[in-house]
């Protein structure tokens, strides 16, 4: 038996790799010597129980099909061993969706028109995301500007007892700003901190997060069992404050009833600070915001 190159027609040993005169890879197919070749072949009878000749819609080799696979669904070409669907089959399949192709020639058309649905969809989820974004925001701004301005000009938020009521504001000039901080743990949503005295009777109030808190100018005694904790200092580990160090008493920020929470305002020498605050140990404090100094 012969081997002809299937791409430039010359003759190939039988497992050749590469054609030696065009270059093709795997390019050996067999001679059909029973049918006649050339333009002045004598047309033969054609024998129906022959194999019939279909094309590779891949590599483009013509192969031969035996009569018990006309009406397979798909074929495999032994040249390069890529699936296809049967162009023989006598039944013409009526769904719009072909299998694994999803009706497209191949694969590769069926992953090309998935991905562009795919881009199409995405790009009208976008776009109808950002219509609906551009007229809240600026509604939602507006409201917002709306009520800072409000609570900071005409009225306060306070805790009293626990308690969290809204009054009207202090007139600024009922009281000093003793120092104001930024906090630095709160990204995007840190507000302004202030240590106010009140002019009338040298009381004090913090402003934390927006909310007003009574406190109190104290030391640190020799007897206190406080005990503070922070994780990003004093290498996350608990610790106790020297004794005389001044802090400021925040009593009962919380109170639901059955725990009171209580809090502490300490003041570095570089002008930083630290909130921390009791939970279920009366002695025990974590640190609750940390502060920046303004100036």
């Amino acid at each position: 038996m012969a081997y002809k190159c299937k791409n430039c027609g010359k003759f190939v040993a039988k497992d050749a790799t590469t054609c030696k005169h065009c270059g093709q890879e795997v390019p050996a197919v067999l001679e059909n010597k029973n049918l006649p070749t050339g333009l002045n072949a004598q047309a033969r009878p054609v024998n129906v129980n022959l194999p019939k000749q279909i094309q590779c819609p891949y590599c483009g080799s013509l192969l031969s099909l035996p009569k018990q696979f006309e009406n397979d669904d798909y074929l495999r070409c032994n040249i390069c061993n890529q699936n296809f669907s049967n162009p023989l089959k006598k039944t013409i399949s009526t769904r719009w969706i072909d299998g694994s192709t999803m009706g497209y020639p191949n694969r590769t058309w069926r992953n090309a028109g998935l991905f562009l649905l795919a881009v199409i969809v995405f790009f009208m989820i976008a776009t109808k995301d950002k219509n609906e974004s551009q007229s809240a925001p600026q509604q939602f701004q507006t409201e917002k500007k709306v009520n800072t301005s409000e609570e900071d000009e005409t009225r306060e938020l306070v805790v009293i007892d626990g308690e969290a009521i809204i009054r009207e504001a202090l007139p600024k000039s009922d009281y000093d700003i003793i120092n104001r901080w930024r906090e630095i743990n709160q990204g995007s949503t840190s507000q302004e901190c202030r240590l106010e005295k009140i002019k009338r009777d040298g009381s004090y109030r913090i402003k934390i997060g927006g909310i007003y808190y009574s406190c109190e100018p104290r030391k640190i005694t020799s007897g206190s069992e406080i005990i503070f904790h922070d994780a990003n200092s004093h290498n996350g580990e608990y610790f106790n404050l020297a004794n005389g160090t001044p802090i400021y008493f925040i009593p009962r920020m919380e109170d639901d009833g059955s725990v009171k929470t209580d809090g502490i305002l300490v003041i570095q020498a570089d002008g930083s600070a630290q909130v921390y605050m009791n939970d279920y140990k009366h002695e025990f404090f974590e640190l609750f915001t940390d502060l920046r100094p303004l100036y």
